[in-house]
């Protein structure tokens, strides 16, 4: 499978030294699954945008630290690049940012949320049951680390897995069986002793120190990374 990442994020170089940056992990993610795959990578940040929509079978777009309605100009070029992926119908996933971006660019709304930050394990409930979600069940657990939020999805999409704190977890657009893009609010591709250490650094400056300390208790949860990543490529078909 090929797979074009759309970077749109960096971690602390402690991070990336110890853990690989988003692409690395994708790729150690999709090795676990025994998925067969070459990555290339776009750093949009810096500006290197891809000029050849059609030669993957995968877009994904990463994390990252910025918000998704922040006037920045690689912001508002790739908002035109996801609409062109889509117009294409080129299979498209998202994470987190990439999940948020997506309903942006697709006529949906995302805002700091009031609820405020979202950190550790999460756990989220099936709203709606395509075949593709079979295999998850009825809840998962995932990572997660954000305070913006999906608070308002596209008409095109559908909301599949959602949670009182977020409630457009997994959204999938155009057909609920046979999406075009599938996107999601938590991170299965980071690894616990990762998401600790983005808390840590985090807490008490930009994450209030209780609902970090909370956070921190929860990562001793069981987390389904590997369970949820590979229905999402499913459902696009591309595994």
């Amino acid at each position: 499978m090929k797979v074009s990442i759309l970077e749109t994020g960096k971690l602390p170089k402690n991070l990336e030294n110890r853990f690989g940056d988003y692409p690395k992990m994708f790729s150690d993610l999709l090795d676990e699954l025994n998925i067969s795959h070459k990555i290339k990578n776009f750093d949009l940040i810096n500006y290197d945008f891809p000029k050849n929509l059609d030669k993957t079978d995968l877009w994904l777009i990463t994390g990252s630290s910025f918000g998704v309605y922040e006037k920045i100009v690689w912001i508002s070029e790739l908002k035109k690049l996801i609409q062109k992926i889509y117009k294409l119908k080129i299979p498209l996933v998202g994470i987190c940012f990439g999940h948020q971006i997506i309903a942006e660019a697709l006529g949906g709304k995302v805002e700091k949320s009031h609820k405020g930050w979202g950190v550790g394990v999460h756990k989220y409930e099936r709203k709606l049951n395509p075949k593709w979600s079979e295999i998850v069940g009825d809840f998962f657990s995932g990572y997660v680390s954000h305070q913006d939020q999906v608070i308002m999805k596209p008409e095109n999409a559908y909301r599949v897995y959602g949670s009182d704190f977020c409630p457009n977890s997994i959204l999938c657009y155009d057909d609920i069986e046979k999406p075009i893009a599938v996107s999601i609010q938590s991170h299965p591709e980071f690894k616990k002793d990762c998401l600790e250490m983005i808390i840590q650094r985090r807490i008490g400056q930009t994450i209030p120190t209780n609902i970090g300390k909370s956070g921190l208790e929860s990562l001793n949860e069981k987390i389904d990374n590997q369970k949820i990543f590979k229905p999402l490529l499913k459902a696009l078909r591309v595994v």
